[in-house]
């Protein structure tokens, strides 16, 4: 039975906790939301709040809807559409990449079986850049990387949620003996991918566009912006209970609703209402996420600094390696100019997209150590039913990866970007074009037309 009084003192304990973070942090110049995943581990380590987990629930099924409607609903479509391309392919073809380069170096370097190799990759592709995006407002980081970094984290969620469970359901096959073999596996794995994918998608497009002509016939900021909170838990609550991808269907119903629905239905003044609500709900899940992320791995931190035994410190080096070589390759790949031969632009016009260089290599040291993992990380290796193979070191490599980007990825990610804008100054005038600028002049930047 839920203790109510319990939860209550430690809401109010954690917010408060938060908003001063927030206020140091600002004044540091330090992303907030590491600060919190530090104060955290504090938290952690005096005893304060033993009673507060991170469970698996709290982050899929509370955190997570209103976190992805609010990424969807605040993102700027005309801006995803420009930068389609580096988008499409870090959330997608680059995705399955690292996923086989990840699986495969955790199946000789771990000996965990193929299946299980594949899950725990599937658990470490989602990223979550919400600390490096915060400092990249901060420093008024080109608005096109912003995109690219942002529309990575918003659709390989999906991909890796969808994922996910299919090598979930493989790895509980296999355990039970009715595992299917060779083609047929990968085949049934292809069919659940499309149906979870596609099903999310479609059930996202629709909801959006139907609740969009709803908010048409009203008038009342009040009543449209709950609206966009019950779009938000109902169509995930919906999506999961018919095992179609909620993420994916969140996704797509607040992309939809932040610029179709926004644009049609809502008046300037309701439009206002709805982004400080969701901002300010985005605060607080993040704030309270953070803060219990830190809580809930501080018994992983307190065993390193206890001395691990050699055997544990070469899977968490393992764990690490892995995910840091999968996304330096991810990167590489992206950014080889014309690395397969295509029409000139003016010979096809429509493949003008994929002639274009993506990503340019100004950028390259910056997307490569943007890739950090977070909350959903934890969620899905915490879900993991106990009988799961190796699952200890599912959740140790999980625990290590998470740690390891926040902290070391996280807080030197300023020092990347000066280092970077010092190398792009030292160029000579005219080599840098404004689209490789990684800074731009906050008085100028609205003035420049969309790359």
């Amino acid at each position: 039975m839920v203790d109510i009084p319990l939860l209550i003192r430690d809401l109010v304990f954690f917010l408060l906790v938060a908003l001063v973070v927030n206020f140091i942090t600002a004044k540091l110049s330090v992303p907030y939301t590491l600060g919190l995943v530090i104060v955290g581990l504090c938290i952690g380590f005096i005893g304060l709040a033993q009673e507060a987990k991170l469970s698996p629930d709290l982050v899929l099924f509370v955190f997570l809807p209103a976190l992805l409607f609010e990424a969807g609903w605040s993102a700027n479509l005309t801006l995803l559409r420009e930068n389609w391309r580096a988008i499409f392919f870090l959330a997608g073809p680059g995705l399955l990449l690292s996923l086989l380069i990840i699986a495969t170096a955790f199946h000789f370097l771990d000996q965990l079986d193929w299946a299980t190799a594949f899950l725990l990759a599937a658990i470490l592709s989602p990223t979550d850049p919400v600390a490096v995006l915060g400092l990249f407002r901060q420093l008024h980081v080109n608005e096109r990387l912003s995109t690219i970094i942002e529309g990575e984290s918003l659709f390989n969620d999906g991909m890796a949620g969808s994922l996910y469970q299919i090598f979930l359901a493989l790895v509980l096959l296999t355990l039970h003996g009715q595992a299917p073999s060779g083609l047929i596996a990968l085949g049934n794995g292809l069919l659940l991918f499309v149906l979870e994918a596609g099903g999310g998608l479609a059930l996202g497009i629709l909801a959006g566009f139907l609740i969009s002509r709803v908010l048409r016939r009203i008038d009342d900021p009040v009543v449209e912006t709950t609206i966009t909170l019950l779009a938000a838990y109902g169509i995930y609550w919906v999506a999961d209970a018919v095992h179609l991808s909620a993420i994916i269907a969140v996704l797509v119903a607040a992309l939809l609703l932040g610029n179709y629905g926004r644009a049609i239905g809502m008046s300037e003044r309701t439009s206002t209402d709805a982004d400080t609500f969701w901002r300010m709900l985005a605060f607080l899940g993040n704030a309270l996420i953070f803060l219990l992320m830190g809580v809930q791995i501080h018994p992983f931190a307190q065993g390193l600094l206890a001395g691990p035994s050699l055997t544990i410190w070469l899977v968490i080096l393992v764990a690490i390696g892995v995910v840091l070589l999968a996304r330096f390759v991810l990167v590489l790949v992206l950014t080889i100019r014309a690395w397969v031969r295509l029409p000139r632009e003016k010979a096809l016009p429509f493949l003008a997209p994929l002639v274009k260089q993506p990503l340019p290599h100004s950028w390259q040291l910056i997307v490569f150590w943007s890739g950090l993992r977070g909350a959903l990380s934890l969620a899905l290796v915490l879900a993991l039913p106990q009988d799961v193979p190796s699952r200890e070191i599912l959740v140790l490599s999980t625990y290590a990866v998470v740690l390891f980007t926040l902290l070391i990825q996280g807080l030197s990610i300023r020092w990347v970007l000066q280092h970077t804008i010092s190398s792009s100054q030292r160029m000579p005038s005219g080599d840098l074009q404004i689209d490789d600028q990684v800074f731009v002049n906050p008085s100028t930047e609205k003035t420049q037309e969309p790359l």
